[in-house]
């Protein structure tokens, strides 16, 4: 399957590590996103499904996760982070082919504890919600 992604889009790349995302993805973020948010995307592959070719509800949730997670580490400045809190609700289905898009606000960011949500999208639907909190590794 060749990779539709939309314009403004570039290949989220671990570097040299195998990482998680290198398993799940490909997956992209969009370029010039104002502070404080993201947008990241994939197209859903046969992989990123389950056996009725409809999007896997892991596969969102994994996306929601990392995209969220990567905000609030870009907004403590590279410090470590982690999921301490992950709530989500799907709203309704997603099949091979589509281009997910998902879109990432920080909320609130204190000095231990950073506050997420999230919206998934396949075209203009409105696929999944999720909100999230993220601890500061190290802060007090």
């Amino acid at each position: 399957m060749t990779i539709k992604t939309p314009d403004g889009y570039e290949p989220i790349i671990a570097g040299n590590n195998v990482s998680f995302e290198t398993h799940v993805g490909p997956l992209f973020r969009k370029l010039d996103v104002a502070d404080k948010q993201a947008v990241w995307g994939f197209q859903a592959e046969q992989h990123h499904c389950n056996p009725y070719g409809m999007l896997h509800g892991g596969m969102a949730v994994a996306l929601a996760d990392t995209m969220m997670g990567s905000l609030v580490f870009h907004a403590i400045e590279g410090a470590a982070c982690a999921t301490i809190s992950l709530n989500t609700e799907f709203l309704a289905a997603a099949k091979s082919g589509e281009w997910i898009e998902g879109r990432a606000e920080l909320l609130r960011q204190g000095r231990s504890v950073c506050f997420v949500r999230a919206e998934l999208f396949a075209a203009d639907k409105l696929i999944m919600t999720a909100s999230g909190a993220w601890a500061i590794i190290g802060a007090r």
